[in-house]
């Protein structure tokens, strides 16, 4: 005899399945083929390659600079637009850290349905600093969202009114190249939402290692945070390729490793 909290459970299941069913798929074109990704939120629907707000200069950056059998780290690579680029030839390996629960559940089904799980390897961390436990402070708690933060509810661009929260570990990106199997970087992309000091502090030896890293710099890194930023990078041999401050959508500054250092 079915009950009727069984029986309640069984359609509430039922429209569950139903529901996953008919999510929609979206399909972006890039020079490298199609790149699918699940519909989840409305933040999950990437921009056109194309456009400026999808940064095409960070598509350009990995098609130039990310060679072969190399390595990429996406810091802050939310549903994996850029990790999913880098690795859709299956000739590299790329690290995606994304420490919103939300658009880490997403990055991860859009890892699957390219069939590049062998190639992207996804953690639920968020760089800092320091390695410890913080809040995600979420101004949009949707998978997708931008301009969260960590431990604080204020962005690049000031505070903001916080819609909800999350434990998360946090961790150096130093301390993150000394876990047992994970591939370290020749290349880094940075984009956290106004905490990109932070992360470039717990990581200066890495720093030291590395060929390129692409970094956001807007609103607060634009001003008060520019010079410790540059000074981070300056100190590991990183130096700014200026021509690119101009392309795109602006908002990335390329630093490159000197070999006269």
């Amino acid at each position: 005899m079915i009950t009727f909290g069984s029986s309640q459970r069984t359609r509430t299941k039922t429209y569950a399945r139903l529901a996953n069913a008919f999510k929609e798929t979206y399909t972006i074109k890039t020079d490298k083929g199609l790149i699918n990704f699940r519909v989840d939120s409305p933040g999950s629907v990437p921009q056109d390659p194309d456009s400026n707000r999808s940064e095409p200069e960070t598509f350009e950056w990995i098609r130039r600079y990310l060679k072969a059998e190399e390595v990429l780290w996406d810091i802050g690579a939310n549903i994996g637009v850029f990790s999913l680029y880098a690795a859709l030839n299956k000739e590299n390996n790329v690290l995606s850290i994304e420490p919103s629960a939300e658009s880490y559940a997403t990055l991860n089904a859009n890892i699957r349905l390219n069939g590049l799980d062998k190639y992207v390897k996804a953690l639920c961390f968020a760089g800092s600093a320091d390695t410890c436990v913080l809040d995600l402070y979420m101004k949009d708690t949707s998978s997708g969202a931008s301009h969260n933060s960590i431990g604080t509810n204020t962005n690049q661009f000031g505070k903001f009114e916080v819609n909800g929260f999350q434990s998360i570990v946090a961790i150096t990106l130093d301390d993150l190249s000394e876990v047992k199997g994970i591939l370290l970087p020749n290349h880094i992309k940075l984009d956290v939402d106004g905490r990109e000091l932070e992360i470039l502090k717990g990581s200066s030896k890495l720093l030291l290692t590395i060929e390129t890293i692409l970094v956001e710099i807007e609103g607060s890194n634009r001003g008060e945070n520019l010079e410790d930023i540059e000074n981070l990078l300056s100190n590991a041999g990183l130096i700014e390729d200026t021509e690119w401050r101009d392309k795109g959508s602006g908002r990335n500054r390329l630093y490159k490793r000197d070999r006269n250092l």
